[in-house]
């Protein structure tokens, strides 16, 4: 039950975390390059990356 619960925290930060480093990549962007960037679907790269990392973390800390 906590590692589900760790997966669910982790897609949920994950995703979080991938709009706010979008959003901050493209500010960058458009101050420095005067042009829009960013990196297409990036809140979900970030959650299946956290959702991965999460549990790991959890378990390490677990023992």
């Amino acid at each position: 039950m906590k590692m589900f619960i760790a997966v669910i925290v982790g897609l949920i930060g994950g995703f979080i975390l991938g709009i706010a480093l979008s959003s901050l990549i493209g500010i960058i962007g458009i101050t420095v390059f005067n042009q829009a960037m960013g990196i297409k679907f990036l809140p979900y790269y970030t959650a299946v990356v956290c959702s991965v990392i999460v549990p790991i973390i959890e378990y390490k800390k677990g023992r």
